[in-house]
């Protein structure tokens, strides 16, 4: 194993509790009790400052619309988790994409069978 494989071993991560519910996750979008897309989460490993020497989880988030467009990844870590607490207040802020305006989802997570059919799916990490 070369050095750089050794500076992203997972092996002595520290692992987060609270972000176990991201892990791999779906989340159901709505506006009214309209369904308008999805969001899918994944948990990843991230060295941070001071000098990168600082182990610690980052949450990967993915909106996915109806029409099939998947947005970009994005990504958030501590200390603030703003996506991280905007979900689990029940909600996220994202670019509606009929409107162009930030706009308030409520967020509900999706489990069972659903959710393994919706990450299968929507394929977290593509862009289209």
């Amino acid at each position: 194993m070369g050095w750089l494989d050794k500076w992203f071993d997972e092996a002595n991560w520290p692992r987060d509790p609270r972000l176990d519910v991201f892990r791999d996750a779906v989340w159901e979008l709505t506006i009214d009790g309209e369904i308008k897309g999805w969001l899918t989460t994944s948990v990843g490993v991230i060295r941070s400052f001071p000098f990168f020497w600082d182990k610690q989880e980052q949450m990967w988030s993915q909106v996915h619309w109806l029409d099939g467009k998947h947005e970009y990844l994005e990504e958030d870590y501590g200390p603030e988790w703003y996506a991280v607490e905007e979900l689990l207040g029940g909600h996220f802020v994202t670019d509606d994409p009929q409107t162009s305006r930030e706009t308030s989802f409520a967020a509900s997570q999706v489990t069972g069978t659903e959710r393994d059919r919706l990450w299968e799916q929507l394929d977290h990490g593509a862009v289209g």
